[in-house]
């Protein structure tokens, strides 16, 4: 019975906190199907808004731009990352500490400070370093560096890798063989929630992709910016889609890890 009643009270206090978080974007939702609210209730019906943006291509390859510079920063940082802490923990941790120092830097260099620094100093610079979009990607793999290093270092430390390493070994299991088919594994949720993080992190920026991309290279967020000055209702539809494409980026990554779970 004190199970129940505890499980009970935590699934009350979910939908209580998941009803909280849900209901900014619920009102949004609503107004962006109105064309004014200025009383209680809303007046003028109309999913106009929806419509313009489905047909906008323009919109979808703002999005797709978006998808782009979220996704290409996250593969590669947590590719490097995650050999870099495998080998920090597993072969040489005493560089645990300096790993940590370096990995969170960019907690306090974030905002315009870091794309106003990345373009003064690679402006004038030689191809590719000064192409835009590499500048992004190159300055959005160290924004999402923090996130991807806890994540990694949590889990790495969770599953216990250097038992798991030599427990391997022990059986026959190469090193390679080990990280790839026994410690990986073991691992890669924690990862994808902490790239499901980051990925929120960049797709919802607007500060580093304005000043270092300018028009040069526009994204969801830029046309965010310029459908806010023209109509709100607009404006609101362009935010419930953003987060629906965020969803179901997040929904498809899990659902192909439960799916690979059954596979097993």
């Amino acid at each position: 019975m004190r199970n129940k009643g505890k499980k009970a009270g935590s699934s009350l206090i979910l939908w209580i906190i998941g009803i909280y978080l849900l209901f900014p974007l619920f009102l949004t939702f609503l107004y962006s199907m109105f064309t004014e609210w200025i009383t209680i209730v809303p007046n003028g019906f109309s999913i106009n808004a929806y419509l313009d943006l489905f047909q906008d291509s323009y919109f979808w390859q703002c999005i797709g731009r978006t998808l782009v510079i979220s996704v290409i920063p996250i593969i590669i940082c947590t590719v490097v990352v995650l050999l870099a802490m495998y080998v920090v923990i597993v072969y040489l941790p005493q560089l645990d500490k300096m790993m940590k120092i370096i990995c969170t830097i960019p907690y306090a260099i974030q905002g315009v400070i870091l794309p106003i620094s990345v373009l003064g100093l690679y402006a004038n610079a030689p191809e590719p370093f000064c192409n835009r979009v590499f500048m992004l990607v190159c300055t959005y793999c160290i924004v999402v560096l923090p996130y991807i290093y806890q994540g990694v270092r949590n889990n790495l430390n969770a599953v216990h890798a250097p038992r798991l390493l030599e427990a391997a070994q022990m059986l026959g299991a190469g090193k390679l063989y080990t990280f790839w088919k026994i410690i990986l594994p073991n691992i890669v949720n924690g990862i994808m929630v902490s790239a499901m993080l980051a990925l929120a992190i960049v797709f919802g920026d607007f500060v580093i992709v304005n000043t270092l991309a300018g028009n040069y290279f526009p994204t969801g967020q830029m046309y965010l910016y310029a459908v806010m000055k023209q109509s709100g209702q607009k404006a609101s539809a362009v935010i419930v889609l953003l987060f629906l494409v965020t969803l179901l980026i997040s929904l498809a990554v899990f659902n192909l890890q439960k799916n690979k779970k059954k596979g097993r």
